[in-house]
């Protein structure tokens, strides 16, 4: 059946990201409508939820039979190797991945409960394309794609995560990032700018305000004028970011690449200040 995007706006719950008793109240007062919570851990693949969110929504949505969704295309093998479920301790229903499971190539994968993931195995005389299936789609969710167990996708998703596991290689990686974050922390601040970074593992943003980013919201309240001009600036310079959008870490970037971002930066402002 074909549905417009009326119809799912009406029939989806904006739940406040980071704010577990309003979340815990909408959840518990339309119970009966809901079938799951979906959210990336990281909102945006920088603003980390707090401790007590995640936790507060797995127990009430376990509570209330509500299956907890996490969305980790962002953050699967970024946040840390086993993704923002590892590093909360929270086990949802099921878990989303993009493309960084491929080390690049084009691949998504959905995983989680057996229950749940038994509806779409063809096992059983459950396959709805088998000649004489008995089920003819009853209960059934047929799943296909172009790149369902692509041997070349998966090789590359497997060396991907050797690589990171092999000498402390993931680790060394947050490490230059987060000292990234403090040398760009350091050059606004030389510069009287209001800035803080945020993220988690190897991603982050640069905010330009100094009151604490819980959510998208309180991005707005941010200078985003101004960092939209700053990231102009550096694209003209070679520090190739999306205007207004996160740093994502490599394990390729050296302390040499550090150096000359947080350099440019220093230059930018500069410039911009004068």
């Amino acid at each position: 059946m074909n549905r417009d995007a009326g119809y799912f706006v009406e029939n989806t719950i904006i739940l406040p990201f980071n704010d577990l008793k309003a979340s815990e109240q909408l959840l518990r007062k339309r119970a009966s409508e809901l079938s799951a919570v979906i959210l990336e851990p990281v909102q945006g693949g920088f603003i980390p939820a707090d401790e007590e969110f995640i936790q507060g929504l797995r127990k009430v949505t376990e509570e209330l039979g509500i299956l907890l969704i996490f969305d980790e295309v962002k953050t699967g093998f970024r946040t840390s190797l086993g993704g923002c479920q590892t590093v909360y301790g929270v086990k949802p229903d099921l878990t989303a991945l993009g493309k960084v499971l491929g080390g690049g190539f084009p691949v998504g994968a959905v995983g989680g409960r057996e229950d749940i993931m038994m509806i779409s195995a063809p096992h059983g005389g459950r396959d709805i394309l088998s000649a004489g299936s008995k089920e003819k789609g009853k209960d059934v969710l047929f799943h296909s794609g172009t790149y369902n167990g692509h041997p070349t996708v998966l090789a590359a998703g497997l060396a991907t995560i050797e690589a990171l596991e092999s000498d402390q290689t993931f680790e060394k990686l947050v490490e230059r990032t987060q000292y990234l974050r403090h040398q760009l922390e350091t050059v606004y601040k030389r510069h009287g700018v209001e800035m803080q970074t945020i993220g988690m593992g190897s991603i982050f943003n640069i905010v330009l305000i100094n009151e604490p980013v819980k959510n998208y919201r309180d991005l707005q309240k941010g200078n985003t004028s101004f960092r939209k001009i700053i990231d102009q600036e550096l694209l003209k310079k070679g520090v190739y970011t999306k205007p207004m959008n996160r740093y994502s870490m490599s394990t390729v970037h050296t302390e040499e690449d550090i150096a000359r971002t947080a350099e440019l930066h220093e230059e930018v402002l500069k410039k911009l200040r004068r």
